[in-house]
């Protein structure tokens, strides 16, 4: 029986990383981007470096101009870029050179760049920016899940959460043990909406819900019936 249950939780962590890289494929910016710089006393070395880092926050902006909309306040914008840019190792997970040349004084590099949205879009929610826009209320939650027995009540809580994207903006990271799993979650909206669904579908049975400081968690257990 015991080997049984190890199988189970192998088989769940495989396919929680499984689908937890899926979900960080979904959620990365590839952009090719050119970056300038001067070249300044013939230093070629400093003229790349710089040429790269321009490139990288060019990135950064193209980004911020498609997350915020038309109507967000220009002065703000300045604010919002002067901390999102000094944050560029954060948000840049690599970056490769594509071509790089020196025209006259001028230094330029094509640069392909892989950036994380998710750690992007987190900040901006951080500093009021996007909350500000969408005029909704962000909450933190750890969801504690008991009961799995079979690698189906992952499947089922994991495709639950994936399938409400208006409620549900971050699930990752995830926590496996023993016929249970924690997740945090960053949701958007009331969090009630969240709580009625889950009662809704039948599968689980809700056994506390309580705030400590700015995180809200919520215990699940599976029932029995539902497995």
């Amino acid at each position: 029986m015991r080997m049984k249950l190890l199988l189970i939780f192998l088989v769940l962590t495989g396919i929680f990383h499984q689908l937890a890289y899926a979900d960080q494929v979904t959620t990365d910016l590839t952009l090719q981007v050119e970056g300038r710089a001067p070249v300044i006393k013939n230093d070629m070395a400093r003229a790349h470096e710089e040429a790269v880092k321009n490139a990288l926050e060019k990135v950064i902006m193209l980004a911020a101009a498609k997350t915020l909309s038309d109507k967000f306040e220009e002065e703000r914008f300045h604010a919002v870029k002067s901390i999102i840019v000094e944050k560029a190792d954060r948000y840049i997970k690599n970056y490769r050179m594509i071509s790089e040349n020196r025209q006259h004084d001028e230094y330029i590099a094509n640069v392909h760049v892989v950036m994380n949205l998710v750690a992007f879009r987190d900040d901006l929610l951080q500093m009021g920016v996007l909350l500000d826009q969408e005029k909704k209320e962000v909450v933190s939650v750890s969801l504690l899940l008991n009961g799995m027995k079979k690698y189906s009540d992952f499947l089922r809580i994991i495709t639950f959460l994936q399938n409400r994207p208006k409620i549900v903006k971050s699930i990752y990271p995830c926590r496996l043990e023993w016929q249970r799993a924690q997740f945090d979650l960053v949701l958007v909206g009331a969090m009630q909406n969240l709580i009625i669904d889950l009662e809704k579908s039948g599968r689980y049975s809700l056994e506390t819900v309580k705030k400590n400081q700015n995180v809200v968690y919520i215990n699940l257990q599976v029932k029995e019936e539902a497995q």
